[in-house]
């Protein structure tokens, strides 16, 4: 049953605000996916849960919404973000390139001189950058996702300090990671949006005649 004109434009809206959400959150977990044993992975369903929760409301004026509305707005939804998280996540890889206690000969020297370390960790983000658009064609979040997926790993020369900036999950483990991330999050928006399938309210608490007559039957 397709979804009637009058009650289309909540359901976008929904959409639309899960979406302006998650982008915003697509940033942190950009930076909780490096935690150890994978358990960035969980703040995934979490942060499905949590915006579904808050765009349910909106859409809840268009229920009844059919299942396959429901679906596809999900998969286009987790879609969407996990190329957010990608752009994220490249931007922080390249932004901490020189981060870390990286290249300290490099830092010293900048100190020596009276110069700021600050200096160093641009000039090794420029050249991270530079080394994806030469050897990752076209460089940027396309040639990271290359440069995970195939290595993880980079060696770097700072003011003559070679050092390397890596990845945890680099390799096969970073599509792995990624796509179970991708299914994290798509089930915990399911789970927030799933009830919209219904014409009416739907609530796990018993009705109060319900629950007495399981009482009774105790």
């Amino acid at each position: 049953m397709p979804l009637p004109p009058q009650k289309r434009p909540r359901w976008w809206l929904a959409a639309l605000l899960a979406f302006l959400m998650l982008a915003v959150l697509d940033w942190l977990l950009a930076r909780l996916v490096w935690l150890p044993l994978y358990f960035g992975l969980f703040f995934f369903l979490i942060a499905g849960l949590l915006v579904g929760a808050v765009s349910f409301r909106i859409a809840r004026v268009a229920r009844p919404v059919p299942k396959h509305r429901i679906v596809t707005g999900i998969l286009l939804l987790a879609l969407a973000s996990s190329l957010v998280t990608v752009i994220w996540e490249y931007r922080n890889v390249a932004d901490t390139a020189g981060g870390d206690r990286k290249f300290p000969d490099a830092r010293n020297s900048a100190i020596a001189a009276g110069r700021p370390t600050a200096e160093v960790e641009a000039e090794a983000t420029r050249l991270f950058k530079d080394a994806l658009h030469a050897n990752y064609p076209p460089g940027g979040p396309i040639g990271y996702i290359r440069w995970a997926t195939t290595s993880g790993e980079m060696a770097l020369t700072v003011r003559g300090c070679s050092d390397t900036v890596s990845i945890d999950h680099g390799g096969i483990a970073w599509p792995v990671r990624s796509a179970a991330a991708m299914v994290l999050l798509a089930v915990g928006l399911w789970l927030s949006f799933e009830s919209l399938r219904s014409p009416v309210p739907v609530s796990n608490v018993f009705a109060q005649g319900e629950e007495a007559e399981e009482e009774e039957d105790d």
